[in-house]
């Protein structure tokens, strides 16, 4: 039998709060579009509860070390299939967008990975929902 990995693993008490309905308009970056929505309606900590949308082109970031890379994935109409994903501050108290899914191109092949920021623009719209996370003062579990 393998020997288990160790694994650093963080557990944060806290609620769920708000809910927002966000919409991204036509070659907004997928990623600082969300941040910015989400910093105007007050949201720094919140996860990403749905998502429907498209985009122009796509770029997926994946693996680690000497094994990461991008796979860039041209449109136009690059379908998001899945989209899940975090938000949490930044150094300076802003919001800032942790988001993984999966696409789909034109001729219905599969990508996956983490959406890069500034080479993701949004086709049509982009339609999701963020609920934010409150996080219990300084108590962090495990």
């Amino acid at each position: 039998m393998p020997e288990a990995e160790s694994r650093d693993v963080v557990l944060e008490a806290g609620r769920f709060g708000r809910l927002a309905v966000i919409r991204l308009k036509p070659n907004e970056d997928l990623v600082s579009g969300v941040e910015a929505a989400a910093a105007e309606v007050g949201i720094v900590c919140g996860v990403v509860r749905s998502a429907v949308g498209s985009l122009v082109d796509a770029a997926l970031g994946y693996g680690s070390g000497e094994t990461a890379g991008v796979t860039s994935v041209e449109g136009p109409g690059v379908e998001i299939l899945t989209l899940s994903g975090e938000l949490r501050p930044d150094e300076a108290g802003h919001p800032r967008a942790f988001l993984q899914g999966t696409i789909s191109d034109s001729d219905a092949r599969v990508y996956g990975g983490v959406f890069l920021r500034d080479a993701n623009p949004i086709c049509i719209t982009l339609e999701l929902v963020v609920q934010e996370w409150l996080p219990d003062a300084a108590e962090e579990v495990g």
